[in-house]
């Protein structure tokens, strides 16, 4: 019989590597998170389509808009609550690389059993990452107490040979559960037996299995393939002429993301490098639809890469728009509809109306839109005070809690309204960061009201930031952003 150590020295997956403790992935029962359906004094739709797996319809080129409309992804619309979890996959040197799944909040445990029974994802295979676990395995059951996980596999599972195979095996299994805080270790079963050795190679698995078993054998990644690749802002790109028509903005893109560019289109591709929100590039003129996405090729450092187009806009130069066109003529007719009541669709992007209101934004498809002012449901808005729990945050309707105040800053007659230009608020907020990251590549407007109460020393002001975009030979409004003192 053989000691798992023994195997660590003989295994050709042995590799200079350093180890690895488990990263925190939070308890093994998740507690319920807000959910992206629209309910009573929740947090407003969050269903913001990923930077690397949604897009549009129609078909680009150099010399037109790119699409913009996103496809709904598989988390999005689901009631359920979700975690983010890691599992662990092998990679060309045998090393241990995690990735992410998202899951339900309910036996995450066993749900992080069965991703790696499905295996790797076609993206993850094609970035090099395999899976030891065969599929016919099958989970019977996972029990948590004291530290240790109690896992019934069926027989299927100690399946094949090869000491570097099954090493891998097991390592998959008890690295991606020491991930979970409350296990420190792991207890094989087969077929509900307890088990001495396991599989052809001899492996001894009567105690509970540990970390510290496998690191030297299979060591635990550093950096999973792709995630080296560099990231590129607007001094590392070729020069381009911002206004051209060949020329996009990255939009819609949080300051701590990136826009992937990929060597082929879709997200199985290999990543090349990423592009840092608000970057202009050029398009390459190719376009390809992948699934509901369009993917289209940019001119990087590195070459032609394929990138998501829904997360670009054709860059607008002092509000030049192709199609002429006054933007404060939309803003005017935005606050008509919001006054009125009537619906706002035809006046708002196809990437949908995205708000930030104190807090991430949030997007409301163009499909929700027709109604919306009328809906009495109400949502806990982010307040500029108030931490986003606070039971002092009253839930407002949409119409309430954007239209109204957008209404009341439009019409006040001392309010002051800039085109591509930004008024710093008596916060002191510096007029560099009024702008917000995701919006950083859009041209806009600003509605600046200030304060005029004399009970609160003119600190009533309020702003609003309207953010546009160039669309089906029309100037749309893509984002909305307010900034305030409220009393």
């Amino acid at each position: 019989m053989k000691r798992i150590a023994a195997l660590a020295v003989a295994t050709a997956l042995l590799v200079a590597c350093g180890t690895s403790g488990p990263i925190t992935a939070g308890p093994l029962t998740l507690p319920p998170t807000e959910t992206t359906a629209a309910s009573p004094t929740t947090v407003p739709p969050t269903t913001a389509p990923d930077p690397d797996t949604t897009t549009t319809s129609t078909t680009p080129s150099a010399s037109t808009t790119v699409p913009t409309t996103p496809q709904t992804t598989p988390d999005d619309g689901q009631d359920s609550p979700s975690a983010t979890i890691t599992v662990y996959f092998l990679d060309d040197n045998g090393s241990a690389i995690g990735v992410k799944r998202t899951v339900g909040t309910r036996e995450v445990a066993a749900a992080a059993v069965q991703a790696l029974i499905g295996g790797p994802t076609n993206g993850e295979a094609a970035e090099g990452l395999t899976g030891a676990f065969p599929a016919e395995s099958l989970l019977l059951g996972v029990n948590i107490a004291d530290g240790t996980a109690t896992v019934d596999m069926s027989r299927e599972f100690e399946a094949g040979g090869g000491s570097a195979l099954i090493l891998g095996r097991l390592a998959q299994l008890v690295y991606t559960l020491t991930e979970f805080p409350s296990i420190d270790r792991v207890r094989l079963l087969l077929d509900g037996q307890s088990v001495e050795t396991f599989s052809g190679e001899g492996v001894m698995v009567g105690e509970p299995l540990t970390r510290q078993d496998f690191t030297g054998a299979v060591p635990i990644g550093g950096v999973r393939p792709g995630e080296s690749a560099p990231t590129w802002n607007q001094d590392d790109l070729p020069t381009v002429t911002e206004g051209a028509t060949d020329v996009y903005r990255v939009v819609l893109v949080a300051g701590d993301d990136v826009l992937n560019v990929r060597q082929t289109p879709g997200v199985e591709g290999t990543i090349m490098g990423k592009l840092a929100p608000g970057v202009a590039v050029r398009l390459g003129g190719s376009s390809q639809q992948v699934g509901g996405s369009t993917w289209v090729t940019v001119v990087t450092p590195s070459g032609s890469g394929w990138v998501n187009a829904f997360y670009l806009t054709r860059s607008v130069v002092d509000v030049d728009f192709p199609g002429g066109g006054d933007p404060a003529d939309v803003v005017a007719e935005l606050a008509n509809r919001f006054d009125a009541g009537e619906d706002i669709s035809s006046l708002i992007s196809a990437k949908g109306l995205w708000v930030i209101h104190h807090s991430s934004p949030i997007r409301f498809d163009r499909s929700e839109l027709p109604g919306l002012l009328d809906d009495p449901t109400t949502y806990r808005w982010g307040s500029n005070a108030l931490e986003p729990d606070s039971p002092e945050i009253t839930p407002k309707t949409f119409a309430d809690a954007i239209a109204e105040p957008f209404v009341s800053v439009y019409d006040d007659p001392d309010r002051q309204l800039l085109v591509d230009e930004v008024i710093e608020g008596p916060n002191g907020r510096p007029s560099q960061f009024i702008v917000p990251v995701e919006f950083g590549g859009f041209p806009h407007v600003m509605i600046y009201d200030k304060g005029d109460n004399p009970e609160y020393g003119g600190l009533d002001w309020m702003s609003w930031l309207i953010s546009l975009a160039y669309e089906e030979g029309e100037i749309k409004v893509v984002g909305l952003t307010i900034d305030n003192w409220a009393p």
